[in-house]
């Protein structure tokens, strides 16, 4: 993924800080600017120096190794001997166990999903909006897959896959345009769709039918559908499902998964 992608998976940090503080004055400005650190890892995954996390989280070098020390005597940040770059322990690990565990909305859709994936033999996730994006909550890998596309938890822009635009059909066209005009959509493959007026224009269409295919977004060669599920709570999600071209054509997308999606929505109502 090149850095252009990588900058749209990750929020504009460092502002969120000073709108945070002059909302309300129990908010606690260090805890902000120490957890910006952490969630750098989240926009280039692997090992990072001093100067790298500091430009990411948008701090001055001497703030930033103050929370790096910190962190490591926490447990969540350790640093490599031999090039004293900087990563992640499996102790942040924790805390995304923790969530999976004990969300109510993931015990809930598990099971369904499952259904659906030994059904077709095909990846199946689960995700939600949050701001300008969508962020992963569940994926059911198939064997097609690689390792970075089985883990839940990452955040992609709203308008760049099938899940996501489905989540973005919620919207009216002007909260449309504000969300491009803060994030330009840019191009995953040679075939992503990046014009504003086709995007908005599929979405409204996507909101009539009620789901959404895509094709060559994010990967290519790779055929995605997504539909939106209202649970019980009130919460609303999208469940997708990824294939290749090799396996499926729009046509049998359309004639099987889709009626597939639509009755996994309907048993969780």
């Amino acid at each position: 993924m090149s850095d252009d992608h990588r900058a749209q998976e990750s929020r504009n940090k460092p502002q969120r800080i000073a709108e945070s503080s002059e909302k309300n004055m129990l908010y606690v400005t260090a805890v902000d600017r120490a957890i910006l650190v952490l969630e750098a890892f989240s926009q280039r995954p692997g090992e990072l120096s001093l100067t790298e996390l500091a430009q990411m989280s948008g701090q001055g070098k001497s703030a930033t190794q103050r929370f790096v020390f910190t962190w490591e005597k926490l447990g969540y940040i350790a640093r490599n001997p031999a090039s004293r770059r900087l990563r992640l322990t499996p102790k942040a690990l924790e805390l995304g166990h923790s969530y999976l565990r004990g969300d109510p909305l993931i015990a809930q859709v598990a099971p369904h999903l499952a259904m659906l994936r030994d059904q077709f033999g095909l990846a199946v996730n689960l995700s939600m909006r949050e701001g300008d994006d969508m962020i992963y909550l569940l994926r059911l890998p198939s064997h097609q897959l690689t390792l970075a596309e089985m883990l839940p938890g990452r955040r992609l822009p709203a308008w760049s896959n099938a899940s996501g635009r489905m989540l973005l059909t919620q919207c009216d066209v002007d909260e449309l345009r504000a969300i491009f005009d803060r994030q330009p959509p840019l191009a995953f493959t040679p075939r992503t769709t990046v014009d504003l007026d086709t995007l908005v224009a599929e979405i409204a269409q996507a909101r009539l039918d009620g789901y959404y295919v895509t094709q060559h977004q994010v990967n290519m060669n790779q055929i995605a559908v997504a539909i939106l599920a209202s649970l019980p709570s009130g919460a609303c999600v999208a469940i997708g499902v990824a294939t290749t071209f090799d396996d499926y054509s729009v046509e049998r997308v359309t004639s099987t998964i889709v009626p597939a999606l639509f009755r996994t929505a309907a048993a969780l109502r």
